[in-house]
């Protein structure tokens, strides 16, 4: 764009909300643009941007200890400093990444804040859904399919919904291995995952399933457990007699994703999209409480494509874990072809491709205002 704008970037609070808005934000200010990131400021948020050179406000979220349902009532009533803040900065750009969180910052902006959402799930979230038909000038999806049909029959634009991808961070990005697991005579590198706070069914699965599977290969163990099963996995992996390098959890996961030939975890959105962009394989058990199961369904896109297999929580057992280790790891060809097959170029150009769709999406929104103002039209 020949103007440079101001742009806020609301998240939700959480790493899969934080993580893409990192990768768009830095790009938009490469383009000299004014980049504004409102968060909630919790710790997860003020760790992650305490290394990141941006303008951050935070606005305390008011909607914890809620039902989902009031919640959702409760994140269209805009607080009063939020509005003012939003006027304040006059943005041309809201970005809202989705979850409650982001919903006041969405709702804040008035005819001339151009807004748009980018939902990272194969099922977009409540929030999203209604900002969809509600507010937002247009609607990005991260992993295809997230807005239902019926979502589109309700929205009040046609050709603003695209699937771009989710954005990811360089760091990740320059990972790419061309693949995974060429030397049979190689130990099988596995990376298990429980997230930042913890995956207990499979925290408490994988180190009985490694153990059963080094009966049959060599395997090199890296294990992160999350904030609450530490040292229980620690001590099981001791009891096991197994090495294992075992982290609560490391912020710079891309050095695990380097190192690894086969990941084990959970399927968040930002998790699916990160091994897509560099085809690394995977092993992936949904959490089953996720809202209108939506991780099954983002663990489905790279399962589709040949490059996961899904384990379901309520079936998740170390014999079983172990079985599906031994059967990707019997012919290292298996892995190599997994990997051909979940690298999706989609996630290298994501963060480029949604900025430029952006720009096009402001621009036709001040030529609507513009046209909306010679006419005396009001507001939306």
């Amino acid at each position: 764009m020949d103007k440079k704008c101001t742009i806020l970037i609301a998240t939700g609070g959480t790493g899969g909300h934080i993580y893409p808005a990192i990768a768009l934000a830095r790009k938009y200010k490469q383009d000299g643009n004014r980049v504004i990131i409102v968060g909630t400021g919790n710790e997860i948020e003020k760790k992650i941007f305490s290394s990141e050179n941006f303008e951050v406000k935070y606005f305390q979220s008011k909607l914890k200890g809620y039902s989902t349902f009031k919640k959702l009532f409760l994140s269209f009533r805009v607080d009063k400093d939020v509005k003012n803040f939003v006027r304040k900065n006059k943005p041309d750009l809201i970005l809202g990444m989705g979850g409650y969180a982001s919903s006041e910052v969405c709702r804040a902006g008035n005819k001339d804040s151009c807004v748009i959402i980018h939902e990272q799930n194969s099922v977009a979230g409540r929030v999203n859904r209604f900002l969809l038909f509600l507010k937002a000038s247009a609607a990005i999806q991260g992993l295809p399919g997230s807005f239902s049909w019926i979502d589109r029959l309700f929205m009040h634009f046609s050709d603003d919904l695209k699937f771009l991808g989710n954005p990811i961070r360089r760091e990740i990005l320059n990972l790419r291995k061309d693949s995974y697991g060429k030397d049979n005579s190689n130990a099988l590198k596995v990376f298990i995952m429980g997230g930042s706070q913890g995956a207990r069914s499979i925290n408490q699965s994988a180190p009985e399933a490694l153990a059963i599977a080094n009966q049959n290969i060599k395997i090199q163990i890296r294990h992160d457990t999350g904030e609450h099963d530490y040292e229980n996995v620690r001590d099981a992996y001791r009891r096991l007699d197994l090495e294992a390098k075992v982290t609560k959890f490391n912020p710079n996961i891309e050095s695990e994703y380097a190192w690894a030939d086969l990941f084990i975890g959970r399927a968040g959105a930002m998790t699916v999209s990160e091994l897509s962009a560099i085809g690394l394989p995977s092993i992936l058990i949904p959490y089953p409480h996720a809202m209108d199961n939506h991780q099954f369904y983002n663990a489905r896109f790279l399962e589709g494509k040949g490059g996961a297999v899904i384990i379901n929580d309520e079936n998740l057992t170390s014999e079983l874990l172990a079985a599906e280790i031994n059967a990707l790891s019997k012919d290292r060809k298996t892995l190599i072809k997994m990997s051909e097959s979940a690298f999706d170029d989609h996630f290298i150009h994501a963060t480029d491709n949604i900025v430029e769709f952006t720009y096009e999406v402001i621009k036709k929104h001040k030529l609507m205002t513009m046209h909306q103002d010679l006419r005396g039209g009001g507001s939306y």
